[in-house]
């Protein structure tokens, strides 16, 4: 009896050692990748972002009028252009896409841009423009790039950076990177959409992914990195030695009543 006690916690120990140890194909990024060097590259597959309800867009609308630049651009105090625009005050000055799809700008009334790229929305409102204004120069961009990270990274939550152009390995590295926890080989993207959300997952492991669209994140993503299966075990594993002191205690009572029958 005490040597089937011995077997049974060398056992558990050994399950928990080898839980505990994370092989380097599970750790490495972009694993085996090749080396272009300046002869090659990697052909880049970024999609083209479409405007949805909820987004804002940061617009200038330059004239040779100096009163109708002020109009249309107020932080930026006639369209100098030596202020910054901190982004919590795009929230308020900013043209904000409606649930219906429309923004409204002061004269130009209200232009539709629902589930357009940035350069469509701007060929639109540089035609609306056209029709009030002369020889206007219109300046588009998309004030609220900011995407989440979840679960198993060093430092989650809602990261909000002055970029277009944000790829998965920049995200990760906004929230600190994933911990030893972390699994890489399934990181899950929830990416809303104008009809509802889409969902990926990706292997940031694979040397593959750079050439994949979802290498790049867009606006208003969700990335969740899942705790490994090991690391789960290793938090229920305080509990497994509990049970098994429990088993052993029963099995050593059991043991000694059977001894005392016995004798």
């Amino acid at each position: 009896m005490q040597q089937m006690k011995q077997h049974i916690f060398y056992f558990l120990l050994i399950a928990v050692i080898f839980s505990s140890c994370g092989s380097a194909e599970k750790l490495t990024y972009l694993q085996d990748i090749a080396e272009t060097g300046q002869d090659t590259t990697f052909k880049k597959n970024k999609p083209g972002y479409k405007l949805q309800p909820g987004d804002i867009l940061y617009v200038r609308v330059i004239t040779s009028e100096e009163e109708v630049n002020k109009i249309f651009d107020p932080m930026m105090g006639g369209g100098s252009g030596n202020q910054q625009v901190r982004p919590e005050s795009m929230y308020y000055n900013g043209y904000s896409v409606s649930d219906s799809g429309y923004i409204e700008m002061p004269i130009l009334d209200t232009i539709y841009v629902n589930n357009m790229t940035l350069e469509e929305a701007k060929k639109r409102i540089s035609k609306k423009a056209d029709k009030y204004l002369k020889e206007a120069q219109i300046i588009a961009k998309l004030a609220n790039f900011r995407f989440t990270v979840m679960g198993e990274v060093n430092a989650p939550g809602v990261k909000e950076v002055l970029d277009n152009q944000v790829n998965v390995m920049e995200a990760l590295a906004y929230a600190g990177d994933i911990t030893y926890n972390g699994d890489r080989q399934e990181v899950l993207i929830i990416r809303p959409t104008g009809d509802g959300s889409q969902t990926y997952r990706i292997d940031v492991t694979n040397r593959n992914l750079i050439g994949q669209e979802e290498y790049y994140v867009q606006p208003n993503d969700i990335i969740y990195v899942k705790p490994l299966r090991s690391t789960l075990f290793r938090e229920r594993s305080s509990d497994y030695m509990f049970i098994l002191s429990a088993v052993s205690s029963v099995l050593s009572s059991t043991a000694i009543i059977l001894n005392l029958l016995n004798n």
